[in-house]
């Protein structure tokens, strides 16, 4: 198992550089691993099939979504926006109009 070997299994498997990204492993225990093991799947399952337990987690999380509170919140923003523009249109801006009074003072 050579270097060369190594970098072309990283690039074949690309969730390995999140792993030294997020510093969970280091790139020399990846390198270890590899060469105790090689490309051995019960080995680097557990940084290979990250994946496909984040799909399935993201899954089981929308299932438990619900769609009913959802839609509760959803309602009560619109009446809050509403509302604000309710408030904000009924304020009108007059605009300047000068006095006769100060008429003179503007040469």
């Amino acid at each position: 198992m050579s270097k060369e070997d190594f970098i072309n299994f990283v690039k074949a498997n690309p969730n390995l550089v999140d792993y030294v990204k997020k510093n969970d492993a280091s790139w020399q225990s990846l390198y270890e691993i590899y060469a105790l093991y090689g490309e051995d799947e019960t080995v680097w399952n557990k940084y290979l099939n990250n994946k496909e337990k984040s799909i399935n987690e993201l899954v089981s999380l929308i299932k438990g979504v619900n769609l009913e509170s959802v839609r509760k919140v959803v309602d009560g923003l619109q009446k809050t926006i509403s509302l604000i523009q309710e408030i904000g249109g009924k304020e009108t801006i007059t605009p300047y109009e000068k006095s006769p009074v100060y008429e003179d003072l503007d040469d």
